[in-house]
């Protein structure tokens, strides 16, 4: 396999892709843009181009208005995974996404322009690898190169399919033994009539695609030469996923386990060291960022340009914190109380041990989620926080700004209860920040690896992978045994993935009520969410957890027929 990239022509072909599918709907332009199917798939050089558009569509600015600074797969496994799901309670992204979203008023209308832009992001992966497989086989080029270029496009058409499915689809509990309607079943290339599929139709799909992927990759002898593309074990990844929205407890587990090979678990250090460079257990994540102030660490890291100037980020939900074991080194992510005797502990810093729970619980949380550091004295601390994270970083110095500050460098005049430092970023001022956000960790396939054993009743190998990482992250660690073990597995999926994108996703396949408690002035037991955004969705809620596909699917697609959804609008 003739691996080498062509660095200009990738960067023309992809800058012509990303200019062309700015639009708001995925079904207004040709999944190709402007240049012709022909063109795109004439030689296996010109279709491995086409490829690495699609790869782009994961992390480029893909509208101009909204949301903002999309930045691909972790803007919209952000907006859904982490925002709805229960385990993120930040007043940053509150303020983003507005209270009908965070509280899913608006997630079921079908008008929503999220909800449009989401699900245009799902069908632009499928629609690219859809028009790329009509053609490659009859590429000039090596049989080799054609079976990478097919394998890389199963492998994207799936990935677009399962985030269909999590997002838009309802969870397999419901789905009548899958024989409920999911999401358009598009396998041709372009934008003609498609109709709904079932989760079986889709299912069958997204395993044929990867079990044929996997084979593909197998007989062309490839090997991929950045993070960014996917291979073998991104196929063996994806089809762990699909497995687990199916309850297919045995192909998870198989799954899991061949992808994790090769990898190992992100040692503690690596873990605490922000997520800016690639470690071990990383399999698949984003290129050095180029995109600026539309970067995943620009909004996201807790260094970034909109966060450490406006003095807010994300933030754990404060019950899934009270939930770790005090040991866990998990817990130095985040501003909380107890922090105040670590910080206490560096020179001039001795003053802060004073401080308790109920400075935390000011006044000033009750509407904005944020300590008020000036008036609630807690400045010293928060500034202290800052010193005692990069502390524990052991790339902290190689970072140009630092948590919550505000412009020109000042302590935090605010910091929300709770706020993370365990996603940073380093780069150039305000715009171009550098990060690696995880599209997939073989710490996530071990912990798939593990709930899958446990639910098809291999208890050992189900403690086993829990060992291997709990042993890592809790000195002393020893699994439990019954249904505290799924507990535990449970637990450590939400902390250590936390913030990576899968929280809502994990707790609608739970079938698990999401929740987040208001925050209540004077009362060190209530939540950290403002009471304006304070809120509980039972599994029955939104449809059964189901974003609402849009309304352009119904103007563009005459074969859509949104009644067979049964949506209770």
């Amino acid at each position: 396999m003739n691996k080498k990239l062509i660095y200009g022509g990738f960067v023309s072909l992809v800058t012509a892709t990303m200019l062309s599918s700015c639009s708001g709907d995925y079904l207004s332009t040709e999944p190709i843009t402007n240049i012709s199917e022909s063109q795109a798939s004439s030689t296996t050089q010109a279709a491995q181009m086409s490829v690495y558009g699609i790869a782009r569509i994961m992390y480029s600015q893909l509208s101009t208005s909204y949301p903002r600074a999309c930045n691909g797969e972790a803007t919209y496994t952000q907006y859904v995974n982490e925002v709805l799901g229960p385990d993120n309670s930040s007043y940053f992204n509150m303020g983003e996404c507005g209270r009908n979203w965070y509280t899913w008023v608006s997630v079921t209308d079908k008008n929503n322009t999220r909800n449009n832009a989401i699900w245009d992001y799902c069908y632009m992966i499928i629609s690219r690898a859809n028009s790329i497989l009509a053609t490659v086989g009859t590429a000039e080029g090596s049989e080799s190169e054609k079976k990478w270029i097919e394998a890389q496009c199963r492998t994207y058409r799936a990935h677009g399919y399962i985030h269909a499915l999590q997002w838009f689809a309802p969870r397999w509990q419901d789905s009548n033994n899958g024989e409920a309607y999911a999401v358009i079943l598009r396998t041709e290339p372009g934008t003609g009539e498609a109709p709904l599929g079932t989760m079986n139709q889709i299912l069958d799909l997204i395993y044929d695609d990867l079990n044929t992927a996997i084979t593909l990759y197998g007989e062309s002898g490839g090997n991929r030469t950045e993070i960014w593309q996917p291979d073998i074990e991104i196929a063996y990844g994806l089809l762990a996923r699909a497995a687990m929205i199916k309850n297919d407890w045995a192909t998870a587990k198989s799954a899991a386990h061949s992808a994790r090979q090769g990898y190992s678990v992100a040692s503690n250090a690596d873990y605490m060291s922000g997520f800016i460079f690639e470690t071990d257990d990383c399999m698949w994540s984003n290129w050095d960022n180029d995109i600026y102030w539309s970067t995943y660490g620009a909004w996201f890291s807790c260094n970034g340009s909109y966060p450490s100037n406006w003095g807010r980020g994300f933030a754990i939900n404060i019950d899934l914190y009270r939930q770790l074991d005090v040991n866990d080194i998990r817990r130095q992510c985040f501003f909380t109380p107890d922090k105040a005797a670590e910080v206490a502990k560096i020179p001039g810093y001795e003053s802060v041990a004073s401080f308790t729970e109920a400075d935390f619980w000011n006044q000033n949380n009750t509407t904005t989620g944020t300590v008020d550091c000036v008036a609630g004295g807690l400045s010293k601390l928060a500034e202290g926080f800052v010193k005692y994270a990069c502390n524990n970083n052991p790339v902290s110095n190689q970072v140009t700004s630092l948590p919550y500050t505000m412009v020109g460098g000042a302590a935090p005049t605010s910091m929300q209860l709770g706020a993370q430092v365990k996603m940073w970023s380093i780069g150039q001022g305000g715009t171009y920040c550098d990060s690696k956000y995880p599209w997939m960790r073989a710490t996530e396939m071990i912990l798939t690896e593990a709930e899958a054993a446990y639910m098809s009743g291999d208890v050992n190998t189900a403690k086993e992978c829990l060992m291997e990482i709990n042993s890592l992250r809790i000195p002393g660690y020893v699994a439990p045994d019954g249904e505290a073990l799924l507990d535990d597995i449970r637990l450590c999926r939400r902390i250590e993935l936390w913030g990576e994108g899968h929280n809502w996703a994990d707790f609608k396949r739970w079938n698990m009520a999401a929740e987040e408690r208001a925050f209540e002035a004077g009362v060190v037991t209530s939540g950290n969410t403002p009471a304006t955004y304070a809120s509980r969705h039972e599994p029955s809620a939104a449809n059964g957890w189901r974003l609402a596909i849009p309304q352009s699917e119904s103007d563009f697609n005459p074969a859509f027929d949104r009644k067979l959804l049964n949506y209770k609008e």
